[in-house]
């Protein structure tokens, strides 16, 4: 059993990064507090060796300079599972990048796993197995101090990954995918953290707002503004304050019937719960003012999306069945899920204008379809078409 250390000083964290700069491998997770927090933020980091774990506080630690040295140093492999989200959020924290990134779960998926969490995979690979509790998933890492629950369930993420990686890439070398893994690894290094869109604009990214006409979008801006700014108030994440679905379903009812502010919150309260007494925050007015100037103010359109001329014609939808059959007739032979074998857009592409073939198959330019693809499957899918490269 590794040893478990929390690191809550900067001295003892930099002597502890002054001995994983030594180490050829490193096992990272992190966790935040996303269902806690208005700005999510990571609140903690676990770095795992075959020997030893680490949980550094970095609500205690302020200066991590050193862990953006080890993330980024090209000589030691990093074992992360399911890396895209932690990536994002070393992004949006710190700016720090990783390099020899090795992702299990990327991993595992071209190995034919089709359960990659990673307990599942724990299992399945090396017959371990690791406490996996919802309440912890959910929980406030920010909340201090760790119960010490939480440390075993937030080391238990790093625990085994080390030897979790080893094995899957001598799996993968055996059946010859271990560089069409490396190459999926190295395009996940460079995801990026992407700034939400304004509140002004991201109201149409709703679910459900699709369904709404100028009436009740108005009315629904003007309640995703207001919750917007009650959340930055409270320090909430924005669903404790209204959820979208009450968002919407509030549009739907305050735009039906004109009426008084007291008779819309009357209405209201009967559908949408967080309009009743536990409504955070005390603003069951200003709520009520929203919706009311949503009603009276001018309409709000959504952005026209410009018609495309339909090109699937008979033919075209045949030559897409054919390519996704060939697809999919690949990806049983190997025991992998088909998407992997090769993009879906590019096929469509391929489809409407089969003139495009040469660009799809066999132009490292196009940077969706992969190298790795283009060398293992490129000539099963020109065949299908009747072409030669």
């Amino acid at each position: 059993m590794a040893q478990i250390e929390v690191i809550t000083q900067q001295s003892n964290w930099e002597n502890v990064a002054v001995r994983l700069a030594r180490e050829p491998e490193l096992a990272i997770d992190t966790e935040s507090n996303s269902l806690h927090a208005y700005r999510e933020q990571v609140c903690l980091i676990q770095i795992g060796t075959p020997r030893e774990t680490f949980l550094i506080d970095p609500l205690a630690v302020k200066d991590l300079t050193s862990l953006g040295n080890l993330l980024a140093n090209p000589a030691i492999i990093k074992d992360l599972h399911g890396s895209d989200y932690d990536i994002r959020c070393f992004d949006r924290d710190y700016q720090f990048r990783i390099s020899s990134l090795f992702d299990t779960q990327i991993a595992a998926r071209f190995l034919g796993s089709s359960t990659p969490n990673l307990a599942s995979v724990l299992e399945n690979f090396l017959g371990v197995s690791i406490p996996k509790s919802h309440q912890l998933q959910r929980s406030d890492w920010a909340h201090r101090p760790l119960k010490a629950v939480a440390i075993d369930y937030a080391a238990s993420d790093v625990l085994h990954l080390v030897q979790l990686a080893e094995s899957l890439r001598q799996r993968l070398a055996r059946l010859g995918r271990l560089e069409w893994v490396a190459e999926e690894c190295r395009r996940m290094e460079q995801v990026r953290f992407r700034t939400p869109d304004p509140p002004e604009v991201a109201f149409l990214q709703v679910k459900g707002s699709d369904r709404l006409g100028p009436r009740e979008l108005a009315v629904l801006k003007e309640l995703f503004l207001w919750r917007q700014g009650k959340a930055m108030q409270l320090g909430y994440p924005l669903y404790r304050v209204l959820t979208n679905e009450d968002l919407v379903r509030a549009a739907q009812e305050a735009a039906q019937y004109p009426m008084s502010e007291g008779q819309l919150e009357q209405r209201m309260a009967g559908y949408v719960p967080a309009l009743r007494e536990h409504l955070v925050g005390g603003s069951r007015d200003d709520v009520m003012s929203a919706m009311q100037r949503g009603i009276q103010g001018p309409l709000v359109y959504r952005p026209e999306i410009p018609r495309r001329f339909n090109a699937w014609t008979l033919e075209c939808r045949d030559r897409l069945q054919r390519l996704k059959q060939r697809r999919t007739s690949l990806g049983a032979n190997l025991q992998i899920d088909p998407a992997l074998v090769w993009p879906a857009a590019s096929l469509e592409r391929v489809a409407l204008n089969p003139g495009t073939w040469r660009v799809e198959f066999l132009d490292d330019g196009n940077q969706e379809v992969r190298g790795w693809q283009r060398q293992e499957f490129s000539q099963h899918l020109m065949e299908l078409l009747g072409v030669r490269g």
